[in-house]
């Protein structure tokens, strides 16, 4: 079932909680609505699911709007980061439940879908549970089973992940994927957590203060950002900035600050460089050298070993870079060393407004 969100809007009082967001989501699609905390993620859920009334603004399910109906008239299925699960129920009654409000079913296709639903996420031999004798991960599993019961066109996914501990996580971010694509619903899951969204999403919708920020794949969020804040919030460890004067120099650019200086590509003929701009680079694509060589020098900071990588923070003049290094690198703090840029890695800003520059 094709979505569409055209020129939504949620004000509580003078406070703007959504401002005028337009998005279209393709039948089958699993996005991702990311942002920190209060940029709108979940009250833009919320009015999909019939909880809030928008302000103004319109609600499409394929061809039909639905901004005006009830939830129970919507075809949802809802997933809360608490569960909501009735303790005093049995797994199977818990599954069960939506159907119970729907006369034109009968005991017997109720329990044959609660079957289904139960072996779909793998919790058909825990029927007879109560959730308090169920794990965190099983009881997000009975949550979603719920969910998909009333065979729903629209699947709503609100933090589902966030009570579970790390590796349980990991686990429910492939089963979650999966399950979508094996029934082919289309999902709106929201989180706050970036890599859950870039490893689930087939697109992600980047929110802040309530204005949608980007709406791409995890791929070109990462690669080509469409402003800093993109760039910032994307990325683990986050991206690098810093501030440079822009020459012109034999038919390139060259960025200076503080101990760095790097020749960058021209821009299109013709096009006129700004005097500044905020040069950002990930930290994977810088590399330590020897002391002398590269485009910057400085002093190691610190050396955080992470495994199978060490992240190290250089110091450079009055600002700290972020690289990622191999695991056998060996430094001590305040060895001299060297910072290669991959020129073909680098991301410029406008100061001023933030937006990418070509």
């Amino acid at each position: 079932m094709r979505v569409a969100l055209r020129g939504l809007t949620k004000k509580f009082g003078e406070v703007v909680g959504v401002h005028e967001l337009d998005l279209e989501i393709r039948s089958g699609e699993f996005v991702a609505l990311l942002g920190p905390s209060g940029c709108g993620k979940t009250t833009t859920l919320l009015m999909v699911a019939g909880i809030y009334r928008p302000t103004s603004g319109q609600i499409f399910f394929g061809d039909r709007r639905i901004d005006h109906l009830l939830p129970k008239e919507r075809g949802i299925g809802m997933v809360f980061q608490s569960y909501a699960l009735y303790p005093h129920m049995t797994v199977a009654e818990n599954i069960g439940f939506p159907l119970e409000l729907r006369r034109s079913v009968s005991n017997e296709e109720r329990e044959r879908r609660v079957r289904e639903a139960a072996a779909l996420v793998q919790v058909d031999a825990l029927l007879d549970r109560r959730p308090a004798q169920l794990s965190g991960g099983q009881q997000q599993r009975v949550a979603l089973a719920r969910a998909l019961v009333k065979r729903p066109d629209i699947l709503l996914l609100d933090e589902p992940l966030s009570n579970l501990d790390a590796r349980l996580r990991h686990e429910m971010r492939g089963e979650i994927k999966r399950l979508q694509k094996e029934v082919g619903i289309t999902a709106i899951f929201v989180t706050h957590d970036q890599l859950e969204a870039l490893t689930m999403a087939d697109r992600v919708a980047l929110m802040r203060d309530g204005v949608l920020q980007a709406y791409a794949t995890p791929t070109e969020l990462y690669a080509r950002p469409v402003n800093q804040f993109v760039a910032e919030f994307i990325g683990t460890p986050p991206m690098n900035f810093f501030a440079a004067d822009l020459a012109p120099r034999n038919g390139s650019l060259v960025a200076r600050t503080e101990g760095i200086e790097l020749a960058l590509p021209a821009g299109p003929r013709g096009a006129k460089a700004p005097p500044t701009a905020t040069v950002g680079i990930r930290p994977e694509h810088l590399a330590i050298v020897a002391p002398g060589q590269g485009e910057a020098s400085g002093e190691v900071y610190v050396v955080e070993p992470m495994g199978r990588e060490q992240i190290v923070d250089v110091q450079v003049g009055e600002r700290r870079l972020r690289v990622i290094a191999p695991p056998g690198f060996v430094a001590k703090i305040g060895e001299r060393v060297g910072l290669r840029f991959a020129p073909e890695q680098l991301h410029l800003f406008d100061p001023a407004s933030g937006a990418r520059l070509a």
